[in-house]
């Protein structure tokens, strides 16, 4: 993974950016699960960290995602209602009503645009209104699978190529760069990851004897494997006292629990239920590792979360950013991973520790909002 130095050029002061990004969250099923507050999300997330560097951000985001309570401070938040929502699913693939009106009126007082994904109709009208402006950040890696990724093809191979030319393409993993250099010869060779909140995200020398997992509780994520490893792994009197922590909620919440109680685990696991960053953070920087094994995740904002925190990972190779974690000695990316690399992350801890230090500068929100307007800069 390409990464800028930490001696990125400052960005001129008050830059004003538009950020384009529909779907806050992942929805299980199709089915939208409205928060009380969005200031978690990935995208409010990175949106601070330009406005640490002085620019002021607009989010642009579906109505069906608008949170319960109040919006993020400090964010302006429009919010299109999605249309058209049998055929352009809003937690899949929205089509904004209103947005071609709205940019028309408002893109020339916007220095920059920002939009999600190449696969996208925000993008394509981004595309037509604005291009000059226009960062598509790319997460996807490969074809999406419905319909035997015939829609999919046919958007890349025909729509993006004929109608999305001229804006420049930010992946935010090398497999999405390689992925979206097959259709636009405009892709930067530099990545911006997810990046994490780096006022509440933060490394301690302290640690505790645990392990964390965060996730949704649902099928795919593999909660249950990773309970079976941690059972063999403290079965070794040497570390029977370690804790694991189970953070998120989701539809297995039950089926979990009664795991646990059938392999008397109660004292070692606790599950927690859905908790904020602010929540979350202290049982991220405390434990010896986060826990990763999903069949079904290309991109996790949990990695560069845990890695700011000074955690090291230990995950499957799935997720995009397991040759990233492995290349810089910041956990152990491995399929299959068992009691063993558990043992193997407690023995080098401080190795790994030390590591995601290192790196935490390149993957906070700060760091890869820096770079982004770099980007921009160099390359519109």
């Amino acid at each position: 993974m390409t990464m800028l130095s930490n001696n990125v050029a400052q960005a001129p002061i008050d830059m004003n950016i538009l950020i384009i990004n529909l779907i806050l969250s992942t929805a299980e099923k199709g089915l939208i699960q409205r928060r009380s507050s969005i200031d978690d999300t990935m995208i409010c997330t990175f949106a601070r960290g330009f406005m640490a560097l002085n620019h002021k951000v607009t989010i642009v985001a579906a109505e069906e995602f608008r949170p319960l309570g109040n919006d993020p401070e400090n964010i302006e938040m429009v919010y299109l209602p999605s249309q058209i929502k049998k055929v352009f699913k809003p937690s899949l693939l929205p089509w904004p009503k209103g947005l071609t009106t709205f940019l028309k009126k408002n893109s020339n007082n916007y220095d920059m645009v920002i939009t999600s994904e190449a696969f996208s109709i925000a993008s394509l009208i981004a595309s037509r209104i604005c291009p000059e402006k226009l960062i598509i950040w790319q997460e996807m890696a490969f074809h999406q699978k419905k319909m035997k990724k015939m829609p999919s093809k046919f958007w890349h191979n025909v729509i993006f190529k004929l109608l999305m030319k001229k804006p420049l393409i930010v992946p935010r993993s090398q497999k999405a760069h390689d992925f979206i250099a097959e259709y636009s010869t405009r892709v930067s060779k530099t990545i911006v990851d997810h990046g994490a909140d780096a006022e509440i995200l933060y490394p301690t020398e302290t640690t505790t004897d645990s392990f964390v997992i965060v996730s949704r509780l649902v099928p795919g994520k593999n909660i249950d494997k990773m309970i079976a490893s941690f059972s063999n792994f403290i079965s070794n009197p040497a570390f029977s006292h370690y804790t694991l922590h189970i953070v998120g909620d989701g539809n297995m919440a039950q089926t979990i629990e009664k795991q646990i109680k059938d392999n008397n685990l109660e004292e070692n696991v606790k599950m927690h239920g859905f908790m904020t960053h602010i929540e979350l953070a202290s049982y991220l920087r405390q434990a010896k590792a986060l826990l990763v094994n999903t069949s079904m995740d290309l991109n996790m904002v949990t990695i560069p979360e845990a890695i700011i925190s000074g955690t090291p990972v230990v995950m499957n190779t799935l997720p995009t950013s397991a040759n990233f974690v492995n290349d810089n000695h910041l956990g152990i990316a491995k399929d299959n991973w068992n009691e063993n690399t558990l043992s193997e992350i407690v023995s080098s801890y401080d190795n790994y520790h030390t590591a995601c230090i290192r790196m935490r500068d390149n993957l906070t929100n700060i760091g890869c909002a820096k770079k982004m307007i770099n980007i921009f800069q160099h390359n519109i």
